[in-house]
């Protein structure tokens, strides 16, 4: 089994600890390498709503499927806190801020913020993700 990269699938050399790759003109560190041309695996996790307490760098670590559901999840709060009185005032400020963090990194990775994450975005976001024809291995060349 060829260490290979996980971008464009050439054969890694390996340097102390890390790998390097010529095509890319870059240092891959050991658990981005791939075997034999494999494309690279995104693991999502379970969005639970006490992600909304983490730090705007933790955040930034999430992948961009499961910020679009953590962004749903903020806006369902958001939504929900609005609806009461003044003592959950400051709840609501706090919700507001988090969702335009989520919104502003998913403005970098996409270009723009999604305005309405319904089944039909969620579905097809996902099918994406999901689709069979990028999964397929990468073709290794020789030098």
């Amino acid at each position: 089994m060829a260490n290979t990269c996980p971008y464009c699938g050439t054969n890694l050399k390996k340097e102390r600890d890390f790998f390097f790759c010529d095509f890319c003109d870059m240092n891959l560190p050991l658990d981005q390498i791939q075997k034999d041309g494999e494309r690279i695996q995104i693991n999502n996790r379970e969005i639970i709503s006490t992600y909304l307490n983490m730090t705007t760098p933790e955040l930034m670590t999430f992948s961009t499927w499961e910020l679009i559901l953590l962004l749903r999840e903020a806006r369902k709060m958001r939504a929900s806190l609005y609806k009461r009185k003044d003592e959950l005032l400051q709840s609501f400020k706090l919700s507001t801020k988090k969702m335009y963090v989520i919104e502003n990194i998913l403005k970098v990775r996409l270009g723009y913020i999604p305005a309405n994450l319904n089944k039909s975005f969620l579905n097809n976001y996902k099918k994406n993700i999901e689709n069979p024809k990028y999964k397929e291995k990468m073709l290794i060349w020789e030098k």
